[in-house]
């Protein structure tokens, strides 16, 4: 046998749903996956329809624009004082973090129509080169970190209970209770600069980052969210059933999850024990008296069948599925759903575990295989009905030409107003 080696290197599997809520009509969160850049992204935005939107959008975009443009490493300008002693890495996410800000300050000075939005901004920087992850945030969306079975906070909500709490520790309960809650003190463009809050740790194999807005922090305990990671461990699902406890809770803000998982990457390198011996066969002639090698065996092919998994929709009407970037089709990441714990509803648990029966029978975009070839058949398989084509109406932003759906009353790539 060869010998077997496996790498110590890792890598994130990520997922991310973003949900209307119960109570608004409109969804100002905005998420953003990006495996391939190790950057992952909530932001809740303030101001409206037509401006916390518009805000949190500017956000992710500007943050996806700088990670590219910075690919190299090297990063635009003198590092700031505050930031010479940051690890390179740490200080891209507080780069591409201010960066965003003075986009979201300008366009929120430049249009009426935008004046005062903001959002907030929880982001994450992971690099598989120094197995670290850098979370940056401003404002009150959240990180937690699950690991070896207990859940931490890894940020601190920029909010006004909490500098009131800084100024003076102790401050009874009724105090607090007087104070407004949902309050931030800090959130993108409020103003041209902006103090980011950064954090650096060292991943393991098997943690867990989860990511979101206040709409599922402000609805859902701790421990609840722990007790989701014992019913399943694939991001998505899981993003599912925070998203349906939050709205069970009453839904009462835009809900966003967005769960980073860190798997290890096994290599098989193999090296073999003796050479490759040569083929000793006889060689055979045809009728033109050419030389014809052996027939090359051929392993039967086992028959894949695809099913339509179309009608696997989530049970929010304007719930958006965020990009999973690594599909996860090992077993072993899927945990059976043993009895959810008493802190998830039963309500949602049982609706996610339908769906995902529902889905094992068909109802979702998954590749079954056969365990055993099947004979050849000779009649020709019937023609399948062409699948509708949906059609997406779109139109360019005639200040910077980017790509928009009809209907958007702005540009989300410079924020200029779209006349209808």
């Amino acid at each position: 046998m060869g010998e077997f080696r496996t790498s110590s290197r890792t890598r994130p599997v990520a997922a991310a749903v973003t949900d209307v809520g119960r109570q608004r009509k409109h969804n100002e969160d905005n998420v953003l996956v990006k495996s391939e850049l190790g950057l992952f992204v909530v932001a809740d935005g303030m101001g409206g329809h037509n401006a916390g939107n518009v805000a949190s959008a500017l956000a992710t975009k500007s943050l996806d624009n700088f990670f590219e443009a910075t690919r190299a490493g090297s990063l635009p300008g003198p590092i700031p004082a505050d930031e010479q002693e940051l690890d390179p890495e740490a200080r891209r996410i507080v780069a591409a973090i201010r960066k965003a800000n003075h986009d979201v300050f300008v366009i929120s000075n430049t249009y009426t129509q935008h004046q005062g939005m903001g959002s907030t901004v929880v982001a994450a920087y992971v690099s598989c080169e120094t197995a670290q992850i850098h979370v940056g945030h401003v404002g009150d969306s959240r990180c937690y970190r699950i690991r070896h079975g207990e859940i931490e906070q890894l940020t601190k909500d920029h909010s006004l209970i909490n500098d009131a709490l800084a100024l003076k520790p102790d401050l009874s309960q009724d105090e607090l209770a007087r104070l407004p809650k949902n309050i931030i003190t800090r959130a993108l463009g409020m103003k041209d600069a902006v103090k980011v809050d950064i954090r650096s740790e060292h991943t393991q194999p098997g943690d867990v980052f989860l990511l979101c807005s206040d709409g599922l922090s402000g609805m859902i305990s701790e421990q609840q969210m722990l007790d989701v990671f014992d019913i399943t461990q694939d991001p998505h699902e899981a993003c599912e059933l925070l998203i349906e406890m939050a709205n069970e809770a009453g839904g009462t803000d835009n809900i966003s999850a967005l769960i980073i998982r860190i798997q290890p990457e096994v290599h098989d390198e193999r090296q073999p024990d003796s050479i490759e011996l040569d083929d000793t066969r006889p060689l055979h002639v045809d009728e033109f008296g050419e030389t014809v090698p052996p027939a090359a065996v051929h392993e039967a092919q086992l028959p894949v069948e695809e099913i339509d998994l179309d009608a696997a929709a989530s049970s929010g009407g304007e719930r958006i599925a965020g990009q999973q970037i690594h599909a996860i089709g090992d077993s072993s990441l899927r945990s059976q759903a043993h009895g959810a714990p008493g802190a998830v509803s039963r309500a949602a648990a049982a609706s996610f575990t339908d769906r995902r029966s529902r889905a094992a029978a068909g109802s979702g975009r998954y590749a079954a295989v056969t365990t055993a070839a099947r004979p050849p058949v000779k009649e020709a398989p019937p023609s399948r009905p062409a699948k509708r084509q949906t059609e997406v109406r779109v139109a360019r932003c005639a200040h910077c030409k980017h790509e928009l759906f009809i209907g958007n009353r702005f540009c989300v790539e410079c924020g200029a107003p779209i006349k209808p």
